[in-house]
């Protein structure tokens, strides 16, 4: 199996859950924001390093691997970095899922998964969210990834490449790439009880990323038609305020107080996320198993474990 972007945040995790299951894992990574120590050190994991704008080496190595299942997740996904290099997201998104999608019909490949985000829907008036709701994107991040969703629905009507797409709502767990609401907690958390934060308010659903892991592996093995779409999620909200008054306990913080920073309020902030599950349960069987508790508690402890540092921390 072929995990493109797999020294990332969800990619390693994919990784390790497939390793375990006995599967052989390529890893395609320009650990451009991935890391090679995120990946499991074990003898059925292979490394290797490449640029997924070169179609042609994509399809090298699904050929010479004689890879069979691919899972696309390669992307950026920070959204306010989407403000300031709107060209890069399409290029990570879109022009990289094209490469994919080319190299794996070229190479004979069983079926693709597809990584998409729960921001393809926007804004959409319904609780929760299932899959029939309109696509409303309302940031550059989520018309990359919902023209990659696009991309993938429009490659199996023209070429029958059997490909399936997963929205994953927000996602958290150990070995965070990027500074997302719950490592960006924790990391000031461990500063002092002083938090800038932006909007305490919005809700949404967070998934352990060896749930999410789990359930993408699930899809891929389903019956779900190709070129259809799938929600990955819990089911259940949390707010950021939430977040907070739960990480300090775990983490021991008293007296905190939270200030709002007007610099990471999004230029336009999607009050709530949350999951209608129902069609990845009915397909697959899934449940999610890591509680919330459970899993601030296991982050916490991976980021005390790891010398209090996230990867995208910058060093003193």
């Amino acid at each position: 199996m072929l995990v493109a972007g797999g020294a990332g945040f969800v990619g390693s995790t994919l990784a390790r859950v497939l390793t375990d299951l006995g599967a052989r894992v390529v890893s395609f990574d320009d650990y451009s924001t991935g890391s090679r120590a995120n990946l499991p050190q074990h003898p059925r994991v292979e490394a290797v390093e490449g640029d997924a704008s070169d179609a042609f080496q994509l399809i090298e190595v699904m050929r010479v691997r004689e890879i069979e299942l691919v899972f696309n997740c390669i992307g950026d996904t920070f959204v306010p970095e989407a403000y300031q290099f709107p060209q890069r997201f399409f290029e990570r998104n879109v022009l990289a899922t094209l490469n994919v999608l080319r190299a794996a019909k070229e190479s004979g490949v069983k079926r693709v998964l597809h990584v998409s985000s729960t921001e393809v829907y926007g804004e959409t008036g319904a609780e929760p969210t299932d899959e029939s709701c309109a696509l409303q994107p309302l940031n550059t991040y989520a018309v990359s990834k919902l023209a990659a969703d696009r991309l993938c629905y429009t490659y199996h009507l023209e070429h029958a490449l059997p490909v399936i797409v997963a929205r994953i709502f927000n996602c958290y767990g150990p070995r965070a790439t990027h500074p997302y609401v719950i490592p960006e907690i924790i990391r000031q958390l461990h500063e002092g009880p002083r938090l800038r934060l932006g909007n305490l308010e919005v809700e949404r659903d967070f998934t352990h990323v060896e749930d999410t892991a789990r359930a993408l592996v699930a899809v891929m093995a389903s019956d779900l038609p190709d070129g259809d779409a799938v929600n990955v999620g819990t089911g259940q909200a949390h707010s950021v305020a939430s977040l907070v008054k739960r990480l300090a306990v775990i983490m021991g913080v008293t007296n905190v107080q939270v200030d709002v920073d007007a610099a990471r309020l999004r230029r336009h902030d999607i009050r709530r996320f949350c999951a209608d599950n129902g069609k990845l349960r009915r397909a697959t069987g899934w449940e999610p198993r890591v509680s919330i508790d459970e899993g601030l508690r296991q982050t916490v402890a991976w980021f005390r474990e790891n010398g209090c540092r996230w990867s995208w921390m910058r060093p003193h």
